[in-house]
């Protein structure tokens, strides 16, 4: 089935959350402040309402983000606390569970190891892990890396996982009896456990154990100082804590888990920053060459020729053979991040949260990746029409109606403030509003912490007219002045 708009956002439960929210807290660091430049300050200022709107609907205790534009980081901050009970800030260096974002980071092992001529993509699994039992049909990394083996994913309450696997090999025990989904191939489904498997082949293949070969040859080289495995028996420095919101509303803190059975698929710690210097090692020849990189962002296709969106560890969408965008999001028990490249415009943006399912992706990546390529966007000219006063709202996919609400709005074209009560008794307040004589923007947040982007570029008398985007796609909307 389709998913719209309006059904798509990033959020958790509608109800009221006991947490109640610190002031800003911002990331204290010389990178956060020497590096805002002032054409982009309306940018910051946008992406600052954004943040602490989802934090407020979501009850996130922390999150921190960063913005790189053509290899600076124009912007890093850190929102609220990693330490909810003691009052500690988020700082710029807080480390946080990143999940599934630790995928791109491992294909990158991997891209590192077939320039070197000792992985074949397309060889039998059992060439790099003799360990592992043959299957119906044979499977290699290229499938595995891509979602295409039929792999199979967390079964039950597997993703709360307590047990410590000291070895890459012991972790494969979980899942290494089982059978095929499918053929290989035929369609994408995706595993997490396919990329512990993933991780095998590296050390297979460098002989080396995963995690020194990756803070030796992919962490170290890029300078990426606060990415680290997350050890539960470690002290690990600026490590959050990690937060889990209940049915209920209620911020409690997030069931112990033991990320060991999984570092290739889900087990790093990292920072934005830290991911933003990994993306912009993307842009150049710093890490891989530009060919590795773009096979590893090539997307796959199915046994049909159907295209998945997904290469080798990062979901990607091309506009011909240029990839326009390459990212991925992250979800554990603990952190959520939202990571997303923008290889034309050579933008990177990274939002990390430390409660599970905090609203740090969809369109919150992709708004504040907008408003830095183009901070001039963000100027309220106020010269457009008032669009001040009471509306019905109907959103239409091509013939379908997707959803039906009453809308008010107040205030000018400066600044506007309102409300949209849905059908369905979801309720939007205004967050953001732009206005010049083309076109009205309005960014809205509901209870759940998901944002929608209303663009009116029809305005008269009658009513408005424009597109409604949450990050499942763009729906038509029409509103009627009443």
């Amino acid at each position: 089935m389709k998913q719209h708009a309006l059904r798509v956002s990033v959020s958790v439960c509608a109800l009221q959350c006991a947490f109640i929210l610190p002031a800003r807290l911002l990331a204290q660091s010389p990178l956060a402040e020497a590096q805002s430049p002032d054409r982009y300050a309306s940018s910051v200022e946008f992406a600052r309402t954004l943040i602490e709107a989802v934090m407020e609907e979501s009850g996130t205790p922390g999150m921190s983000v960063a913005v790189g534009i053509d290899g600076a980081i124009v912007w890093a901050e850190g929102f609220g606390y990693a330490d909810a009970e003691s009052r500690v800030p988020v700082w710029e260096e807080t480390k946080f569970r990143i999940g599934s974002v630790s995928k791109p980071l491992t294909a990158a092992a991997l891209g590192l190891l077939v320039e070197q001529g000792k992985v074949d993509l397309d060889a039998p699994i059992q060439q790099y892990v003799p360990s592992f039992p043959e299957k119906r049909w044979p499977i290699s990394t290229r499938q595995v890396a891509g979602h295409l083996a039929g792999v199979r994913h967390y079964d039950g309450d597997e993703f709360l996982s307590a047990v410590r696997y000291e070895t890459v090999s012991d972790g494969l025990e979980i899942f290494d009896g089982d059978t095929l989904l499918f053929e290989p191939g035929d369609r994408f489904s995706y595993s997490s456990y396919g990329w512990n498997l993933v991780s095998a082949v590296i050390e297979g293949a460098s002989g080396q154990d995963f995690i020194p070969f990756m803070e030796e040859h992919v962490f170290a080289p890029i300078g990426m100082t606060q990415t680290v495995a997350d050890y539960t028996d470690r002290i690990i420095l600026h490590r959050t804590r990690f937060y889990h919101r209940t049915n209920d509303g209620t911020v409690v803190n997030a069931p112990y888990v033991d990320n060991s059975y999984k570092w290739a698929g889900g087990g790093f710690l990292s920072t934005p920053t830290d991911l933003v210097r990994f993306g912009f090692a993307h842009f150049g020849e710093e890490l891989l060459s530009a060919e590795t990189i773009a096979e590893l962002w090539m997307p796959q296709v199915t046994n049909d020729g159907e295209s998945t969106g997904y290469g080798i560890g990062w979901a990607v969408q091309l506009d011909g053979e240029t990839t326009v965008r390459a990212g991925h999001g992250g979800g554990s028990i603990g952190g959520t991040t939202g990571f997303q490249m923008r290889p034309p415009e050579r933008a990177v943006v990274a939002i990390v949260g430390n409660m599970s399912q905090a609203p740090t992706g969809g369109l919150i990546v992709a708004l504040i990746t907008e408003a830095f390529l183009d901070p001039e966007m963000l100027a309220s000219a106020g010269t457009g029409p008032d669009m001040s006063g009471q509306f019905e709202c109907v959103v239409m996919d091509e013939t379908e109606e997707v959803a039906r609400g009453s809308m008010t709005i107040g205030g000018g074209p400066a600044s506007y403030w309102g409300r949209i009560a849905w059908d369905n008794e979801t309720v939007d307040r205004v967050i953001h509003s732009a206005s010049s004589p083309e076109k009205t923007d309005f960014v809205t947040v509901d209870g759940r912490a998901g944002l929608l982007h209303m663009e009116f570029t029809k305005i008269d008398e009658q009513g408005l007219q424009g597109v409604a985007t949450s990050g499942g796609g763009a729906d038509r909307v029409d509103c009627a002045r009443q």
